[in-house]
């Protein structure tokens, strides 16, 4: 056959490494990633993008997401993605969560050597959601991402919208999905959706997932009209995250609100017993400023002895001049009592001695102690 022929017009059976060749003809950039953050949806996309990306002129990759419950998915991937695919299009890895893949140095080199092992037309893409706030990925990733990175593959971190940014971010995405809605819409659908909740320990991850949802209700709900702030408030419920700063400050600051927000920690998953003891540590520091307070000290002197920043220390005196001693030490000693509950004992330490459950014995404490 002449050279003008081409290789496409050629119907001869051609050797496993010529079909090795044009698969990789049709794949652009690396078939390696690894994308990191505390914005869900922003993974998802950046995965989704990252697949049909591989090859921009045939049928993308198909994304398979190996089961994390088998006994070795290492093994698994592997198997997966080292052959490369005879007819049509190749598979990409979708790894969610790696890092109990990578717990050993052992576990780590076997995840290095499969990037080098990736066929022509497959790839492996890694997803690792963080906490809100983090500033890295887990260390025991840092070799995959170097791995990756030296191989010419995407090492990207996605980040939610901090405090008050989420309102730009839908400004955003709604033209993207086609609508169109007003800026006083806009405003009220971020306060609803806990964008504007400014302590720092907020979990921000499924926010811009929960915003995308209420957007595409809020089209449903005015198809091909402008969606109005009316429109947001007779369909958006308010669902502001939980913030464990934000209850502390409040339970200080003796404020009613202190119960709503201890119940939004509980439903959102957090344990009573981490709550009982952030709550010991805030009571014993108030108790130790107010004590200092009572014998003529200053919020200027308490930097130095309690090591505080002037700004925090001027807070905390602030609220520790809500309550007296007594008051500090009483409700100290009532919180082993929560603390108890919480694990099922009562005050004389015998398990199921009492029927109080722990979420109520907080509810009885707050009310008893806060309020006071």
């Amino acid at each position: 056959m002449g050279h003008g022929g081409g290789a496409r017009q050629d119907s001869r059976p051609r050797p496993a490494a010529d079909r090795r060749s044009a698969v990789r003809t049709t794949v652009t950039g690396s078939p390696l990633a690894y994308f990191w953050g505390d914005d869900a949806l922003a993974l998802r996309r950046a995965v989704e993008r990252f697949v049909a990306g591989l090859s921009p002129d045939g049928d993308p990759p198909t994304a398979w997401r190996p089961d994390q419950a088998e006994p070795d998915v290492l093994g698994a991937l592997a198997m997966r993605v080292a052959t490369s695919p005879l007819f049509g299009a190749g598979v990409v890895a979708v790894v969610a969560d790696p890092i109990p893949l990578l717990r050993s140095r052992a576990d780590q080199d076997r995840a290095v050597a499969l990037l080098g092992q990736v066929a022509p037309g497959n790839g492996v893409a890694f997803i690792e959601l963080v906490a809100s706030g983090a500033r890295e990925p887990a260390a025991a990733s840092s070799r995959v991402r170097q791995a990756i990175d030296q191989a010419g593959g995407t090492v990207r971190r996605l980040e939610a919208p901090r405090a008050g940014h989420l309102e730009e971010w839908i400004a955003t995405r709604a033209p993207e999905l086609g609508i169109d809605l007003e800026p006083a819409a806009r405003h009220l659908l971020a306060e609803r959706v806990g964008g504007t909740v400014r302590d720092g320990d907020v979990d921000r991850r499924h926010q811009t997932e929960f915003a995308e949802a209420q957007l595409e209700l809020l089209a449903l709900y005015r198809p091909g009209a402008r969606v109005r702030r009316e429109d947001v408030d007779a369909l958006v419920a308010p669902s502001v995250p939980a913030s464990t700063w934000a209850f502390l400050d409040a339970v200080a600051r003796r404020q009613r609100d202190a119960a709503r927000l201890g119940s939004a920690l509980l439903a959102e998953g957090t344990a009573l017993p981490v709550i009982v003891t952030q709550l010991h540590r805030r009571l014993r520091q108030l108790l130790e400023i107010r004590d200092r307070l009572a014998h003529g000290a200053r919020p200027a002197d308490i930097v130095g002895a309690l090591r505080l920043h002037p700004k925090r220390a001027e807070i905390l005196a602030e609220q520790a001049m809500r309550w007296d001693v007594d008051e500090l030490e009483s409700a100290l000693e009532a919180l082993l009592e929560v603390d108890l509950a919480s694990k099922g004992l009562s005050s004389d330490a015998r398990r199921s001695a009492g029927t109080m459950s722990g979420p109520l014995a907080l509810t009885l404490w707050l009310v008893e102690h806060v309020r006071g």
